[in-house]
């Protein structure tokens, strides 16, 4: 039986620097647990730490979105799924105004336990027009859904260009307002 060989191995130099580029980023090399219990012990260890940090911000997030309702004289098609003998009925058919049947677009937050009110516009909604929108219900949102002393929340809102145009932007920074980042390739945006 021979005995272990100790001292340094011989690392090849594309290796060694693809493990300084990995430390510059702050990520480091570590070895494989080999012992399922000790990995198992040491995922339900992070999990558990996770929940809390995790339960603890989300409870902090302030999320907003609009919505767009129309009534009669939709402007996207509408199918129907029918059989050939109720081709004639009433219910195959969707009623048409002249005037347009109207609409109603809408702006609510929520956070953890706490629902904002639903506030309602019309037109084409650019900075300025966000800003009226949500200048009186999100500062009293705010006041009302968190502790004076919790300074630890965010709002989130998808990045439609009239919230991060610069007046929107600015806004949001006079009243102290801290913005969550979304990134721009979001499914949502």
């Amino acid at each position: 039986m021979q005995a272990p060989v100790m001292g340094r191995v011989k690392v090849p130099l594309n290796k060694k620097i693809e493990i300084k580029t990995l430390l510059e980023f702050g990520i480091a090399q570590r070895r494989i647990a080999t012992d399922l219990d000790v990995l198992k012990k040491m995922c339900l260890q992070r999990l558990k730490e996770a929940q809390g940090k995790f339960i603890c911000e989300w409870n902090n997030i302030i999320w907003s979105d609009e919505a767009h309702f129309e009534v009669l004289n939709r402007k996207n098609r509408t199918f129907v799924r029918r059989l050939r003998s109720e081709a004639d009925q009433p219910f195959n058919f969707v009623p048409k105004v002249q005037d347009g049947g109207g609409s109603i677009s809408v702006w609510e937050c929520m956070a953890s336990g706490a629902r904002g009110p639903l506030v309602t516009y019309s037109g084409k909604v650019d900075g300025r027009a966000y800003v009226k929108i949500i200048e009186e219900a999100l500062p009293s949102f705010i006041e009302n859904a968190f502790d004076s002393s919790n300074k630890n929340w965010m709002f989130m809102r998808d990045n439609a260009p009239p919230h991060r145009s610069k007046y929107t932007m600015k806004w949001l920074q006079d009243k102290g307002i801290k913005v969550m980042e979304w990134p721009v390739t979001s499914p949502r945006s």
